[in-house]
């Protein structure tokens, strides 16, 4: 009963999105082995990394992340988020993401636990050190670790939760807001605000983020079973 439960909440975002979906899995799947090794030496489960970023794989464009990897390149390096504060890259992270984990991460006693550590200056050296790790996938890796470590360090309740509700709450915090606190993502959890057009338009379809990483993350486990 399960195995079929688990078919059939999942079969909806597959058919809906059909050749886009396999091949964001495609990615996924290529990549998992050398995911994982970074997952794992920072002691993060790669099926939840994996679940969380997959509606970015789902959207990510090799052309959108070129134009926005340029402009940072130009005004983010020079003027900070407030010249320019695009996603880039697979896992589509913006500096302002970069910036928070770091100086998060800095208060934590994680740093010391795991010997990592960044500098939190604010000036044109280390902004462009941080875009070249964000351009880097294993970096990226690295920042989607980091994430998720502090969310459990901050929210201690989340280990105590389902798998699938743990996907949910650090899949909003991922595309909303990592500073939230446990009442506001539950109330944003199933809020459809992400879509997967370059340009919104009026024909746009805007999802939920965190649905789309729990219907991944249950045709993951489903394909396992």
């Amino acid at each position: 009963m399960c195995g079929v439960a688990v078919v059939s909440a999942a079969q909806p975002y597959r058919r809906q999105f059909d050749d886009q979906w396999k091949k964001a899995d495609e990615i996924v799947r290529e990549h998992h082995q050398s995911w994982e090794a970074v997952f794992t030496s920072l002691d993060a489960d790669s099926r939840v990394c994996e679940a969380i970023v997959f509606p970015e794989v789902l959207r990510w464009s090799r052309l959108r992340n070129t134009i926005e990897q340029a402009t940072l390149n130009m005004f983010y390096i020079r003027n900070g988020k407030e010249g320019a504060d695009f996603s880039i890259g697979l896992f589509q992270m913006k500096p302002s993401f970069a910036e928070k984990i770091e100086k998060a991460w800095m208060k934590s006693p994680l740093r010391h636990k795991y010997q990592l550590y960044f500098v939190n200056t604010d000036d044109e050296y280390s902004r462009r050190q941080r875009l070249e790790r964000l351009n880097d996938e294993e970096w990226q890796c690295v920042y989607l670790a980091l994430f998720i470590r502090l969310l459990l360090e901050r929210e201690p309740s989340l280990a105590e939760k389902e798998p699938v509700e743990l996907i949910r709450l650090m899949a909003t915090a991922y595309n909303r807001d990592f500073e939230a606190g446990l009442d506001e993502l539950e109330r944003y959890s199933r809020a459809r605000t992400f879509h997967l057009d370059l340009m919104p338009g009026e024909k746009t379809e805007y999802l939920s983020y965190s649905e789309l990483s729990v219907g991944w993350y249950i045709h993951n486990i489903n394909r396992k079973l």
